[in-house]
């Protein structure tokens, strides 16, 4: 007899996710138990990260991507990217030098370039970001890399908020 949960935990198996123990996207599989892990190492530290569009760790594209959708940043985008009302994700291994239009920015690996207005913008821990941001909402934790200039827009409806987090490697 099948269960929900065992039904939910089926449909997630071969999806993509982003394991912390690997630093990377990668694929989930099932094990007799019934837990999911990663296939790779085996972690079951891992988040779902949904994704539609996806430049893979192999792509270098220079020009303009254009997508109605999320996209995932895995290899390499020089020049503009102009996602509209969606999200980007630049995974721990994308390098991205680029002029970025999105809705939400979250950046795990390397970004050069300008974000000009949008909703959010999120440095992981892993993430570097050399970049001129303007948006009412950055997170950064502490220990994240970030030089650059950040702007928040006092226009917008949305009250301006500079998150800086302590994480637990601080050892505070």
């Amino acid at each position: 007899m099948t269960t929900a949960s065992s039904g939910i935990r089926r449909s997630l198996e071969d999806r993509i996710v982003l394991c912390a123990d690997c630093d990377a996207t990668r694929t989930l599989s099932l094990l007799i138990s019934g837990n999911l892990v990663c296939s790779t190492c085996g972690s079951d530290n891992w988040m779902h990260v949904p994704m539609t569009a996806n430049i893979k760790e192999t792509f270098f594209i220079k020009g303009e991507v254009r997508v109605e959708e999320d996209l995932t940043v895995d290899g390499r985008v020089e020049g503009r990217i102009v996602l509209g009302d969606h999200n980007l994700w630049v995974a721990p291994h994308g390098e991205v030098n680029a002029v970025i239009h999105a809705k939400n920015v979250i950046i795990a690996g390397a970004l050069i370039g300008k974000i000009p207005p949008t909703e959010m913008v999120e440095i992981r821990l892993s993430g570097s970001v050399e970049a001129s941001i303007k948006c009412p909402g950055v997170v950064i934790p502490d220990g994240a890399k970030f030089n650059g200039s950040i702007e928040t827009d006092a226009g917008s409806e949305t009250t301006p908020t500079l998150c800086l987090q302590k994480t637990d490697s601080a050892g505070m």
